[in-house]
């Protein structure tokens, strides 16, 4: 019995020395020859702190390739020292440097489909590498491999040998894998995505060959997208006979309401208060369609209603539908009815090609005989045809990176006295021009010309206000041509709060009452990103050419996107 308790308590003890031992950090420490070459060797950042023996073993022997691949090929060990204080010390001789490595291509096979795209010209059947670059032109050639749907392909350079004494040669070798093509895309978290989006929008379909750059590149797409977001990478499942694309997706609320309140005053001091409200529906029947409401008020008796509903991609085609109506009135001087009806073609994410038909019609409100030479009763038909480009950000403060849009116009305006035919374009572009993390410069670019043998004042363009050219009233400057450039210099304070400033300029004609002018308007805002939403202050003062700045016009919008 004596015996047996002994046995027990020695097995005891040798198990606690070997958790003990297992449990000791070992440290490696490779030298070259000379400092020159410990110094390369330390280049390789090789591992130096080990949990076990066969880990040590490991990382020399990688090293040793490494160094072979950087033209270090009579690589030797000539010592190796046993553990002193846990440290374990080997010493390489590096020998002299092969700068070039000659690798023989195979002609008959796939590699020089491959090699076109790394840049090295093929020279008969060998290609001229430096030895440094080696592994870096294999995981280039893994990666075009991937990119034309072989994963799995591998790249080898093999029979290394000496050309002459600074010259290597070996031959490059391909383990080529089957094409793979995508058969199934699961969606993870948001079960009644709108797959129109997944296969129109981002282009994202089953069949296609298999890209894992482009399939980030479209993971990114849906990101970018106002409706939804992705919780975590996708994943890829290989299997023998299928390839699974995961994607992880959360819906996310997209309605927002977007208003602000603005004060001026008038010529006798008494303050007049302006208003806007924009509010919009998005993917609420999980569809991806949009209605958007929008009112504005000037506080002088002027105001505008638009209503219009939005329908992508159409019994999944890259076909939607979009259907507008546009009510404004000036005081009691003229109304204006505009409904508009289009087909568009989702080209790409970023490219919407539209025509449709749109029919105006507005009514002169005056009674008094002599104010209405101006004014007039008048219907107009016209076609349109417009493209736009729109470049969509996950940045919550600047959800857009860049846009452009142009429209043409063409059609018939009819009045009490005659008919007339009409030529109208407008074109609109944005960029945010990212200086650094921290710093942008944002740029917009507006302009519309209406050709006409003739004009009344109720068919006029009318811009001015936080949408155009900021300090001047809202929809108070009327134009047959107009152009408007807006300017910022944004810097962003942290990712919730960004300040900028205010340069807007714009020219304009008005061949009604012969007259053309400039505008600038100069001032600061800021934008604040609150759990209610978006908050915007802008504070701004215009003045036309020859007028002096006056701190009476000065204009102070207040703004409020709330997602809900």
């Amino acid at each position: 019995m004596k015996v047996t308790y002994n046995t027990i308590f020695v097995l005891i003890t040798y198990a606690i020395f070997l958790q003990s031992s297992e449990a000791q950090e070992l440290n490696l420490k490779i030298l070259g020859y000379t400092d020159i070459e410990t110094e390369i060797i330390d280049s390789l950042s090789y591992q130096r702190k080990h949990q076990e023996y066969q880990s040590i073993s490991q990382t020399i022997e990688k090293a040793k390739n490494d160094l072979v691949a950087l033209g270090y090929y009579d690589t030797k060990e000539i010592d190796r020292k046993n553990f002193t204080d846990n440290t374990y010390s080997v010493r390489l001789h590096l020998g002299n440097r092969f700068k070039r490595i000659i690798l023989l291509i195979d002609e008959l096979s796939s590699l020089p489909s491959y090699l076109k795209g790394t840049g090295y010209p093929i020279q008969e059947n060998w290609i001229d590498v430096e030895t440094a670059f080696a592994k870096a032109l294999l995981e280039q050639l893994t990666i075009i491999a991937a990119n034309k749907g072989k994963p799995f392909s591998s790249f080898q350079i093999q029979n290394i040998s000496k050309r002459n004494d600074s010259i290597l040669q070996g031959e490059l070798k391909i383990t080529e894998d089957t094409i793979r093509n995508i058969n199934n895309i699961i969606i993870q978290g948001y079960d009644k995505m709108p797959m129109s989006f997944i296969k129109r929008y981002a282009g994202l379909k089953s069949g296609t060959l298999f890209n894992r750059q482009k399939l980030l590149e479209k993971q990114e797409a849906i990101n970018n997208l106002p409706f939804v977001t992705v919780k975590k990478d996708l994943e890829i499942q290989f299997t023998k006979d299928s390839t699974n694309v995961y994607l992880y997706l959360n819906k996310q609320r997209n309605n927002s309401f977007d208003g602000f309140l603005g004060f001026s005053t008038d010529e006798t001091n008494n303050l007049i208060l302006d208003g806007y409200l924009d509010l919009v529906l998005r993917n609420n029947l999980n569809y991806g369609e949009s209605l958007i409401l929008n009112y504005k008020s000037d506080g002088n008796d002027q105001s505008q209603l638009k209503v219009s509903a939005d329908l992508p991609y159409l019994f999944g085609s890259p076909l939607g539908v979009n259907a507008e109506l546009y009510l404004f009135r000036k005081d009691t001087t003229f109304s204006e009815t505009t409904q508009q009806a289009s087909l568009y073609y989702q080209a790409s994410p970023r490219i919407k090609i539209n025509t449709g038909y749109q029919y105006k019609t507005s009514d002169n409100l005056l009674d008094i005989p002599g104010l209405t030479s101006n004014i007039s009763d008048y219907t107009s038909n016209r076609g349109t045809l417009s493209l736009t480009y729109a470049e969509l950000s996950s940045n919550v403060l600047f959800p857009e990176r860049r846009y452009f849009f142009a429209q043409g116009e063409m059609g018939q305006r009819n009045t009490t006295d005659f008919s007339e035919q009409q030529l109208s374009f407008l074109t609109v572009a944005r960029n945010i021009f990212k200086l650094n993390d921290t710093n942008a410069v944002y740029i917009q670019s507006a302009t519309q010309i209406l050709f006409s043998d003739s004009f009344v004042t109720n068919e006029l363009y009318r811009f001015g206000g936080i949408t155009s050219i900021r300090g001047f009233e809202e929809n108070s400057i009327f134009a047959n041509l107009f152009s408007v450039l807006n300017t910022e210099y944004r810097y962003t304070i942290n990712p919730g709060l960004y300040v900028h400033s205010i340069l807007d300029v714009a020219y304009f004609e008005n061949e009604l009452i012969d007259a053309e002018n400039e505008l600038i308007s100069f001032g600061f805002g800021a934008g604040l990103n609150t759990k209610a939403g978006l908050f915007k202050i802008n504070i701004a003062n215009g003045k036309s050419d020859g007028q002096e700045f006056k701190f009476s016009n000065t204009k102070v919008h207040l703004q409020l996107q709330a997602k809900f």
